[in-house]
């Protein structure tokens, strides 16, 4: 049984494209990509939990063999007006 459950929400923290990146000129965005790739970036408990297990990554951190959390990505569900 789980007594306790902590949820971690990054918004605006892409971690890839949507399906609709294009329309938005949006393709290939990846927030934390461009982080990691300028910067040293040092997330060792966010490894643990499953971030770069997260599909679409495209960073050169190793996966978590065994990760601790729950890990996905989500994207909104918003109806576009014409």
């Amino acid at each position: 049984m789980i007594n306790r459950a902590i949820v971690i929400v990054l918004d605006g923290f892409g971690v890839g494209e949507l399906p609709d990146a294009k329309e938005y000129g949006d393709q290939g965005a990846n927030t934390l990509r461009g982080i990691y790739n300028n910067t040293k970036l040092n997330l060792p408990n966010m490894k643990k939990l499953g971030l770069y297990n997260i599909e679409q990554m495209d960073v050169k951190e190793e996966k978590e063999k065994n990760p601790i959390g729950a890990f996905g990505k989500a994207k909104e569900q918003a109806v576009r007006k014409k």
